[in-house]
């Protein structure tokens, strides 16, 4: 049987390697994520500190559950919202960054052809044909739909009488 605890410290090291897979592709790789790839590293990062506190403060993981539970709800909402952008069934257009190209001649070339800006509905990201943030809607989905069983069964045995 999976314990809040369990399911928290699943989230956070989840967290930990969402984070370091985006700052991965962005330093190593050179892929420039756009504003709302930024945005849904936020939750990520605030899991993280809570899971910190949360470690120096264990008294307080009811609370650090609860702050869970809604920074996944942020960050279903944020990538869900990224996602119905890039296939275009939302129209988003705030959503651009620039990819630099590092020759000179392929940066002249992206400048004349105006090929500089990235933009959700052309995601140049994909991983078995899925871009990432449809990935992030799934997995935070997924720690939701968890921590709602878990609650749910926490309260069905707490009212049941005991024998």
């Amino acid at each position: 049987m999976v314990n809040s605890k369990q399911i928290f410290f699943i989230a956070v090291l989840f967290s930990i390697f969402a984070i370091l897979a985006a700052l991965f592709m962005q330093y190593v790789l050179g892929h420039e994520p756009c504003k709302l790839c930024t945005y849904q590293r936020i939750p990520y990062y605030l899991i993280i500190l809570v899971g910190f506190v949360t470690f120096f403060f264990p008294k307080i993981l009811k609370l650090s559950f609860f702050l869970l539970g809604f920074l996944l709800l942020a960050e279903f909402f944020v990538s869900n919202y990224h996602t119905l952008s890039t296939y275009k069934i939302i129209d988003y257009n705030g959503c651009q960054s620039a990819e630099i190209p590092s020759d000179i001649n392929q940066l002249k070339e992206a400048l004349m052809s105006d090929a500089l800006i990235v933009n959700c509905s052309n995601a140049n990201l994909k991983f078995f044909g899925l871009p990432l943030s449809l990935y992030n809607t799934f997995f935070s989905l997924m720690f939701l739909i968890v921590i709602g069983f878990h609650a749910f069964k926490e309260k069905s045995q707490k009212t049941q009488p005991s024998r």
